[in-house]
């Protein structure tokens, strides 16, 4: 004989997770031992599975049978099945309708009309839709305060927990990916979703309303739009009953069927690994009993909507339907077994019939466990979710705040990106400032092509391209854009072979971490031949010194645009320690000194500006912040210089960024009543030194300032020039307006920018930057040509030194010689003194030039530039 047990519990095991839910069938036992027969094949699943027993003539309505089904207080395949790991079935759409139905008969208090029915409001009436509002909040208030609604409470928070937690450990990836944030942030919106998510699941799950939206879908007493709940109970206890009869079945089988629903969130209906039991017994064909089993055939083929229970039902005869064979109780598994192959046609039917003339002998089966294997699967799983994403994020996370969302060559230092960040793909976006986007794309389509040529050779720029802008008259960000637009015209005209790969190297705001992206770019340079050197490096600050130490112990060779510094390149510790040992022999610069523009102004000053001055004065406004090697270096030099042009040098008056006070020190310096102020400070406080000095009441003032004002002069020409106490003059390490007084041979790049390019950029960093680039390249150039022609492959960085130090070139700043001298300045570098001209449109003039603009041109000869010193060392007084 067949094990009856099996049979059954093949019906109500759930196929595997992966696998669609099936049909399941509602068995109709019949026969003198039908419901003997029925109660035998269920006990064995009494306990572990949601489980319920209707008896013939329990209920006098099926509202009464729903709710013993699925209420709120005694519903019984809501309640909890022990040993199953798992919460039981929730049925917030049936109770919601069980409700609604039972407020048409609680009359409000004092009111007691003969008929119970006869107070309900219609529906749509404004004071009916009050008063069901209010009871809807004080049931929904009441089933929370329950102990079954706290646990359910806990239950529902759980659940969401277990989807939001992960997404929002998620989120903090993804915030930190696009923009590459840094910090606190992405966790702090991280755990916003993640309590955000938690929060909205928990509120619409416990109040059911994740649901409701279903109520407007069916087919019985639908939800109209904008149907509010306390409007649409309103309705459900004003509906007629045959209709609430049909929803009621419905719903209770929606419920049960959210139960098992296979959700993309986490949820229990996942772990269920056994479907719920029906026993129902049937005496009366027209009883409750019967009509509710025909209610869920008739709503079932109405919807196409399944219930996840298996039925047996004990009837005197198979009611009316589709023709079912009656086999005999033994012969149930070849019954299932036929249903089975017209379910897997997807048009079974839902009917099973076995005939129970009596007992099997073998009948008494004992009890079956709840099977939890699927259960702590669910479970796993569930603690894998909240644990894997955690430790994925971290793992993720660190490596991309280390590494700046995984550059290989890069490090995220604070909130900055610090090292080569197209090193072995484009610039990631959000990485650097947004002014220098357009230009960084074009510069890495221009890799791509030189890369594909197969035949290339790589220059990093050095700079700082994640600067915050605290001031309007901060011009180093204009000095960064001109920078990339140099290299990126240098790197697109370069059209002979090699092709130039530009690399680009960020040390962060103020170079603070110029010596960690100099590291980085000797670890490139270590493994990577094609790197033959950097350029840039174009401010005289200590993370720039730092970055030169670095390079230097690597030998890399260098050729920085616009610093300035006297000792800049030098590296090492003097026997006293007071001073930068030795120049470095892979350090060249393209611009010209500290000291050969402080003897060139203070010549000016003495000659040109105070010629007939008996005993001229002078003060100098200098920047004294720490780290700022350019202001102190300019101010001593300006001492110096101005003391060997005979003037008298006032107490200096100082003043920091950090601090401010340049404003104090313009006032202070007035009341000093000099001949001539000299700047030696930084751009972004020179129109409020100006603006300063205009307001104290110094006339006549004249003012030389440092190279670093030439973009704020030229933001700014037109307040400058119009300055009606003094006049400005500044020194220009190189300018497009020196070529228009020349009549010597351009450069391509020169006769461009006569032309009209590159005109809202910093002169002096477009221009030094790309001569910078240029020199560079060209001693790559020679030097792999000379390679291919001999055989061998990538020239060595010796070769460049080699070649940069053997050869003048004609630059678009001027001529190019960086001489026999150990520190490789310039030679004779051009260099020229500027004022705004009013009546050019605030254009800038250039007043006086020294140096030669190409290798054939001969000096200018004027009463300034004669023996113009190159360094400190190359002076006559200090020979």
């Amino acid at each position: 004989m067949a094990d009856l047990r099996s049979v059954v519990e093949g019906l109500i095991r759930r196929p595997a997770f992966w696998r669609a839910d099936p049909p399941l069938p509602t068995v109709f036992v019949t026969g003198p031992a039908a419901l003997a027969a029925a109660e035998m094949l269920a006990k064995p699943f009494v306990g572990c599975v949601p489980y319920a027993h209707v008896k013939e003539g329990a209920h006098k309505s099926i509202q009464a049978l729903v709710e013993e089904l699925a209420g709120e207080q005694k519903g019984e395949l809501g309640k909890p099945v022990g040993g199953s790991l798992l919460p039981p079935p929730r049925f917030p759409l049936a109770q919601f309708v069980l409700w609604a139905r039972k407020q048409r008969y609680l009359p409000p208090p004092g009111d007691d009309p003969k008929d119970p029915e006869s107070w309900l409001p219609a529906p749509g009436t404004h004071p009916g839709y009050r008063m069901f509002k209010e009871r809807l909040k004080e049931w929904q208030r009441s089933s929370r305060d329950t102990d079954r609604g706290r646990r359910t409470s806990a239950d529902f928070l759980a659940r969401a927990a277990t989807t939001w937690v992960p997404v929002g450990t998620l989120a903090v990836w993804w915030f930190n990916g696009p923009a590459d944030l840094v910090g606190l942030a992405p966790w702090v919106l991280g755990l916003l979703v993640a309590a955000l998510g938690t929060t909205g699941q928990f509120f619409f799950s416990i109040r059911g309303t994740l649901f409701t939206g279903w109520f407007r879908k069916q087919p019985y007493v639908r939800r109209e739009p904008f149907d509010g709940p306390a409007k649409y109970a309103l309705r459900l206890a004003n509906a007629d009953d045959e209709e609430i009869k049909r929803l009621l079945v419905h719903a209770l089988i929606r419920d049960l069927r959210e139960a098992y629903k296979k959700w993309i969130i986490p949820w229990p209906s996942w772990g269920r690994g056994q479907y719920a039991l029906l026993l129902i017994e049937v005496v009366d064909p027209d009883g409750i009993n019967a009509e509710f089993l025909q209610l869920v055939e008739e709503t079932t083929k109405k919807t196409g909507m399944l219930p996840p229970m298996v039925v047996l039902a004990a009837v005197p005869a198979v009611p009316p339907g589709p023709p079912t064979e009656s086999e005999e109780l033994d012969e149930l598994e070849k019954a299932v077994g036929r249903w089975r192959a017209a379910a897997r046609l997807r048009v079974p039917d839902l009917r099973i019939g076995v005939h129970a003339t009596d007992m099997p002998a073998a009948g008494d089966y004992p009890p079956v466990l709840p099977r939890r294997k699927r259960a702590l699967g669910y479970w796993t799983a569930i603690g894998l979710l909240l644990v894997l994403p955690f430790a994925l994020v971290f793992l993720v996370q660190r490596d991309s705040i280390a590494h700046c969302g995984g550059l290989e060559w890069a490090d995220r230092i604070g909130t900055e990106c610090v090292g080569v960040v197209n090193a072995t793909s484009d610039t990631p976006d959000g990485l650097l400032v947004d002014d220098v986007k357009e230009t960084v794309k074009k510069i890495d389509a221009n890799n791509a092509y030189a890369i594909g040529s197969g035949r290339y050779v790589s220059v990093v720029v050095f700079g700082e391209y994640s600067i915050t802008k605290t001031e309007a008259n901060d011009t180093r960000l204009s000095s960064a854009v001109s920078e990339l637009e140099a290299v990126e015209e240098q790197q697109r005209t370069a059209s002979t072979t090699p092709r130039l790969r530009v690399l680009i190297a960020n040390a962060g705001d103020g170079f603070r971490h110029g010596r960690r992206a100099a590291q980085l770019v000797t670890e490139l340079a270590g493994q990577d031949p094609h790197v033959m050197g950097v350029i840039g490096l174009p401010r005289s600050v200590e993370g720039v010194s730092q970055a030169i130490e670095e390079l230097h112990l690597a030998k890399i060779p260098m050729v920085s645009s616009t610093a300035t510094a006297d000792r800049l390149g030098y590296v090492g510790d003097s026997a006293d320690g007071k001073q930068p040992g030795q120049p470095s022999p892979y350090y060249f610069q393209v611009g010209p000194t500290n000291f050969r523009e402080a003897t060139l102004g203070a010549r000016f000053a003495r000659r040109m500006l105070l010629p007939h001055v008996d005993k001229p004065v002078a003060v100098i406004i200098r920047d004294e912040s720490t780290t700022d090697q350019y202001t102190k270096n300019l101010a001593d030099d300006f001492v110096t210089a101005l003391k060997e042009q005979g003037i008298t040098v006032k107490e200096p008056k100082d003043y920091t960024v950090e601090s401010g006070g340049v404003q104090e020190a313009a006032v202070g310096a007035c009341g000093l009543k000099p001949d001539v102020f000299l700047y030696a400070g930084r751009a972004a406080e020179f129109l409020g030194f100006l603006t300063s000095v205009e307001g104290s009441g110094c006339k006549d003032a004249k003012v030389i300032a440092g190279d670093d004002v030439v973009r704020a002069m030229t933001d700014h020409s037109g307040e400058i020039g119009h300055m009606k106490q003094m006049e400005v003059y500044y020194l220009a390490l190189a300018h497009r307006a020196v070529w228009r007084q020349s009549s010597t041979r351009q450069t391509a790049f020169i006769s461009s920018l006569l032309a009209g390019a590159h005109t809202k950029t910093s002169e002096d960093s477009l221009i030094l930057t790309f001569d910078a680039a240029n020199v560079l390249y060209q001693a790559a150039s020679t030097a792999y040509r000379a390679g291919a022609q001999e055989g061998g492959g990538l020239p060595s960085r010796g070769d460049i030194l080699y070649r940069l130090t053997r050869r003048v070139w004609s630059g678009s700043s001027g001529k190019i010689d960086f001489g026999t001298a150990d520190l490789h300045t310039p030679v004779d570098k051009a260099l020229s003194i500027m004022k705004v001209d009013v009546d050019q449109a605030g254009h800038p003039k250039p007043v006086v030039r020294c140096g030669s603009l190409d290798v054939g041109e001969t000096p200018p000869n004027n009463a300034v530039c004669p023996g113009l010193p190159d360094t400190a060392d190359s002076s006559p007084s200090t020979k």
